[in-house]
């Protein structure tokens, strides 16, 4: 059984985590940590999502003897075709790391003018659905493919392309 600390105490990124290492055919013991990412509230790049998810990889980690650490990051890009919403997943053994992301979410431009001016996408997502803690639940993803995909899916997705580099060590030497 492997035991791994999560960067996180939302509950969908602990599913998210279970669930990758699970369909990696893992049984996993999990602990999570409240970490902080080191980077802004809403990263605007990839480049300051992977540090991001990194760090929280690596603080979790460091809270024990953990076989892996695992840090998840959220954000948005603008592309010169509007502002999309991903996800990257960082995980850290005892001698390697491994990187996966997601898919790519193109935004409403009235959610993504408010992004660009400073807000957040988590408290606007509770703001336009008129509830509160989406980012606990399906997320904005879930939100915007009707639960098609769901937030726990999309880093679930990026963990297990993560975890490829895991799976098949002789092809990534």
């Amino acid at each position: 059984m492997l035991k791994i600390s999560v960067g996180s105490t939302n509950p969908v990124k602990l599913a998210a985590s279970v669930e990758a290492f699970e369909l990696a055919g893992e049984e996993v013991e999990t602990t999570r940590f409240d970490v902080e990412s080191g980077v802004s509230d809403q990263p605007t790049s990839n480049r300051e999502a992977i540090e991001g998810a990194r760090k929280r990889a690596k603080k979790a980690k460091g809270k024990g003897k953990f076989d892996f650490g695992v840090g998840l990051e959220g954000s948005v890009s603008d592309t010169g075709f509007g502002m999309f919403l991903t996800g990257w997943a960082y995980l850290i053994d005892r001698t390697d790391s491994y990187l996966g992301g997601g898919g790519r979410l193109q935004l409403p431009e009235t959610i993504a003018s408010r992004i660009r001016n400073g807000e957040e996408l988590g408290p606007v997502m509770d703001e336009v659905t008129g509830r509160s803690g989406v980012k606990e639940n399906e997320g904005a993803i879930g939100i915007f493919t009707n639960g098609i995909i769901t937030r726990k899916e999309a880093y679930r997705n990026a963990l297990v392309f993560a975890l490829a580099k895991y799976l098949n060590p002789e092809l990534y030497s």
